[in-house]
């Protein structure tokens, strides 16, 4: 536990010293709830958490960086030097769910079935899962959320090493947030306060979760909107709230970064991860996506869909070249004519497409050769990421 402390204040240091005040907010806020730290050095980070708020909407500039960062630099050496209380540590390993061949069969719609998948959910792991429209997504998301019922296959819930079959107590473990979000009436803060309400959390708690929630989510300028008042990407923000503030284990999104920008889309990413590895409360994510770049840089582990089968299912790190490729895409000032007079000197396949080109040739050339040979031709490259063992790979046709 201490080295994860000290780690948790190494990270802060560093955002502390790249001014990088929203995550300094974020992970001071984090570590004083999770750590237990005392009730005053909680609302000493919770009111500068607020602070940053109303300066700043995400993404934007603020004015007043200088006294704020004084202010968390001396708050991070009372954290040094008060420490924190021993929590228990739930268990980043702990199995939360174990999926066994489960699967589903559409009689009624062409015959299209959604072939079985095993899959094993750690407490504090994100799973991605991606594949292109129609292969199987929602449906096995809504097979984990225990809303659809499998034709057959089973899933089994643990709690403590023991397996839950009450059907009530397993939906009470398990949130599922569909990518149509339903309305909801009154205040931001009074919807996160009414669903902590009917989990359990009453009077005292009750208030000290909401406001964390709201605050550490970036919602501090928006808890006195309403519905008609927020953007697509504040109410996706809200319905994570309204979710994580009642402590689920299992939280399952369905294609939640499809209507946010680019800048919305890494922010959330990075609270889920944040939020997923919580010391005191880790949650299981399950997102699916078809931002498969954004998604790799979050997941533990990634399932890839294609035709209702999963043709891959296995860890991030673990994807493999099947074809014995080099696949890089790159982009920048110059044209097709040239790319393809830079790379004439290896044996390269070029294709080009509306977000830049693909460079496919063998193994044996590396990305880095590739690269310092645009370099040395001049060519101004604003784009360069080698998709080789990447998700990406598994949307070509081989996986038919």
């Amino acid at each position: 536990m201490v080295k994860i402390i000290n780690e948790r204040i190494r990270e802060i240091e560093l955002a502390l010293k790249n001014h990088d005040l929203n995550r300094v907010s974020r992970r001071v806020l984090d570590y004083t709830f999770e750590f237990d730290s005392s009730f005053e050095i909680q609302e000493c980070a919770l009111k500068y958490r607020i602070a940053y708020n109303t300066k700043k909407q995400l993404g934007s500039s603020g004015n007043k960086e200088k006294e704020l960062a004084d202010n968390y630099t001396a708050l991070l050496k009372v954290l040094k030097v008060q420490g924190s209380s021993p929590i228990v540590n739930l268990g980043i390993q702990e199995i939360i769910c174990e999926i066994i061949g489960i699967g589903k069969t559409y009689r009624k719609s062409k015959g299209f079935k959604l072939n079985p998948i095993d899959l094993t959910l750690l407490r504090g792991n994100i799973i991605g899962l991606v594949g292109e429209n129609g292969n199987g997504k929602t449906t096995l998301l809504r097979l984990l959320s225990t809303d659809l019922a499998p034709s057959f296959g089973e899933i089994k819930v643990f709690e403590g090493g023991n397996q839950i079959r009450s059907y009530e107590k397993i939906k009470q473990r398990i949130a599922f947030i569909h990518q149509r979000l339903e309305r909801w009436f009154g205040s931001v803060e009074s919807q996160i306060s009414f669903c902590a309400s009917i989990k359990g959390l009453s009077d005292a708690e009750n208030k000290k979760q909401t406001q964390f929630i709201i605050h550490r989510l970036g919602l501090t300028n928006f808890s006195k909107h309403t519905w008609n008042e927020l953007s697509s990407g504040y109410k996706l923000r809200v319905e994570i709230a309204k979710t994580l503030v009642w402590n689920p284990k299992v939280l399952i999104l369905d294609e939640p970064l499809a209507n946010l920008d680019l800048l919305a889309q890494e922010l959330l990413l990075q609270d889920l991860r944040d939020l997923a590895n919580s010391q005191k409360r880790p949650v299981t994510i399950i997102l699916s996506s078809q931002q498969l770049h954004e998604v790799e840089t979050v997941a533990d582990q990634i399932v890839f869909l294609k035709n209702g089968r999963a043709v891959y299912n296995g860890s991030v790190h673990e994807i493999k070249n099947t074809d014995e490729s080099t696949t890089i895409e790159l982009d920048g000032s110059f044209s097709y004519s040239d790319l393809t007079s830079a790379i004439e000197s290896l044996e390269i396949k070029l294709e080009q497409n509306s977000s830049g080109f693909t460079l496919i040739c063998s193994h044996e050339i590396k990305a880095q050769e590739i690269l310092k040979t645009l370099i040395l031709k001049d060519l101004k490259v604003t784009y360069f990421r080698d998709i080789t063992n990447s998700t990406k790979k598994l949307f070509n046709d081989k996986y038919q």
